[in-house]
C-alpha cells in the first residue's frame, strides 16, 4: 500500500492562498451586500403604498446650545442635532449571508428619506429635511438619518415676570402631505436630548418633552423646551442701581435747606437716572405689552423727577417766609346787616386770613418731611408691587 505524502511547503502555499481567498470573499460580501439590496432599489418611491402601510417615524432632537431668543422678534434660535429613524423593509438583509454585516453606512442620496417632513414654525426658508446627509442602514431594514442645523423657530415669548421669567419654546414636526404620503409620528418613542448641551450663559434648561399635536387631517409632534433666564446679570447691573439710586433720591430731602446742595443733588440724581435709564433701554425687551419691570424703572425716573419740582417749592417756601408774626387784629363790632358786596369782602378777608395761618404754619422743614414721606411709600410700594408681580 502507497501512502501519499505533501510536501510541507506545498501544504504553506495552500494555505496561504485560501487565507486570501477568505479575505477576498469578505470583501467582495462587503461589495456584494450594496449591490444586493440596492438592486433594483427606487429612492425616489416611499416604502408605502396604501394606509395600511403607514410608515412609523421617530424623531429625536438633540440640543447643542442656545444660540439667543428674541423678545422683539419672539423667535428662538438654537443649534441642534435632528435624528429620524424609519423602517425600509426593501433593505433587509439576512447577516449570516454577509459574513455577519449588520450595518452600513452611505448618504441619503441612494436611499429614500421623508422629505416631506418639515418644521412647520421655522421661520427660515430651510424647512424641511432634505438635504443629503449621511445615513446607517441595519440589517432590520430600519434607517437613520441624521442632520444638523441651525434653527430659529417662532417662539410666543412671555416677558410679564421679566427678568425672572420662564419660557416654553417648541420645534413643530409635521408632514407636509399628510394626505398623499402616509407617515405617522410615533411620539412614546421620540425624545428631546441634552446629552450635547451647551451650558447657555443667560438661559437655564428646565423641562423637556414631546407631544403630539392631531387633529382631523393633520399629525405633528412638538418638542417642547422650557428655559428659565438666570437673572444675576440683570439684577446686577440693572436693579441695584435702581434701587441704590433711588434711596440717594431721599437723602436730598435731608440736606439742610441753606446748604444750597438741594437742587443740585436731586438735579443730579434725575439726570443720572435719564442716562442710566437710555443706555439700558436698548438691552431690555421690546413687547407689545409693557412688563412690571419696565413699569417700575419707569416709576422711578417719574419720581425723581417730581423729586426737583418738590424741591423748588421747599426752596421758594424757606426764601419767601416771612421772620415777623403780625399782630392780631382786634375785634371789631361789625354791622349786622351788611350789603352782598361787603359779604364777598368779607369772605375773601376770611379766605386770606386762613392761608396766611397755614403758611405760617407750614414751614419749609415740614414740607422737606411731608415730600420725603411720600417718596420713602412710593419707592416701597413699587418695588413690592413689582416683586409681587414678577414672583
Amino acid at each position: 500500500m502507497q501512502c501519499w505524502t505533501m510536501d510541507p511547503v506545498v501544504l504553506l502555499s495552500a494555505f496561504i492562498i485560501i487565507f486570501l481567498q477568505a479575505d477576498v470573499c469578505l470583501a467582495e460580501n462587503r461589495t456584494q451586500l450594496f449591490r444586493d439590496i440596492f438592486n433594483g432599489y427606487e429612492p425616489r418611491v416611499a416604502p408605502f403604498d396604501t394606509l395600511p402601510d403607514v410608515l412609523h417615524l421617530y424623531g429625536t432632537i438633540s440640543l447643542i446650545s442656545i444660540r439667543s431668543v428674541n423678545e422683539k422678534d419672539q423667535t428662538f434660535s438654537a443649534s441642534i442635532w435632528i435624528s429620524m429613524a424609519w423602517e425600509d423593509r426593501r433593505l433587509k438583509w439576512d447577516p449570516d449571508s454577509y459574513k455577519e454585516i449588520t450595518t452600513i453606512q452611505t448618504t441619503s442620496k441612494y436611499v429614500w428619506i421623508p422629505s416631506s417632513v418639515c418644521i412647520f414654525n421655522e421661520v427660515t426658508n430651510d424647512k424641511c429635511l432634505t438635504e443629503e446627509k449621511p445615513v446607517t442602514i441595519y440589517n432590520s431594514g430600519t434607517v437613520v438619518y441624521t442632520t444638523s442645523r441651525e434653527s430659529t423657530s417662532q417662539c410666543k415669548i412671555d416677558i410679564s415676570k421679566y427678568p425672572f421669567d420662564t419660557q416654553t419654546c417648541s420645534l413643530q414636526f409635521g408632514n407636509l402631505f399628510s394626505s398623499s404620503e402616509f407617515i405617522y409620528f410615533v411620539a412614546p418613542h421620540s425624545f428631546y436630548s441634552l446629552a450635547y448641551f451647551d451650558r447657555s450663559e443667560e438661559w437655564e434648561v428646565v423641562d423637556t418633552s414631546v407631544v403630539e399635536y392631531k387633529v382631523p387631517g393633520i399629525q405633528q409632534l412638538h418638542y417642547h423646551l422650557v428655559i428659565k433666564r438666570k437673572p444675576s446679570f440683570i439684577v446686577l447691573t440693572v436693579l441695584v442701581p435702581v434701587i441704590i439710586l433711588s434711596i440717594l433720591n431721599i437723602f436730598s430731602y435731608v440736606l439742610p435747606i441753606d446748604s444750597g446742595e438741594k437742587m443740585g443733588t436731586s438735579m443730579a440724581i434725575f439726570l443720572t437716572f435719564a442716562v442710566f435709564l437710555t443706555m439700558i433701554n436698548d438691552t431690555m425687551p421690546k413687547a407689545d405689552s409693557v412688563p412690571p419691570f419696565m413699569v417700575y424703572l419707569s416709576t422711578q425716573l417719574v419720581v425723581s423727577g417730581l423729586t426737583v419740582i418738590l424741591e423748588a417749592i421747599v426752596l421758594r417756601v424757606h426764601f419767601s417766609s416771612e421772620s415777623t408774626t403780625e399782630n392780631p387784629e382786634k375785634c371789631k363790632v361789625e354791622p349786622i346787616d351788611l350789603d352782598p358786596e361787603q359779604k364777598k369782602i368779607r369772605t375773601w378777608t376770611k379766605i386770606k386770613e386762613f392761608l396766611r395761618i397755614v403758611k405760617s404754619r407750614l414751614t419749609a422743614k415740614r414740607l422737606d418731611m411731608i415730600f420725603m414721606v411720600l417718596v420713602i411709600v412710593t419707592d416701597f410700594v413699587s418695588f413690592i408691587v413689582f416683586m409681587a408681580e414678577t414672583s
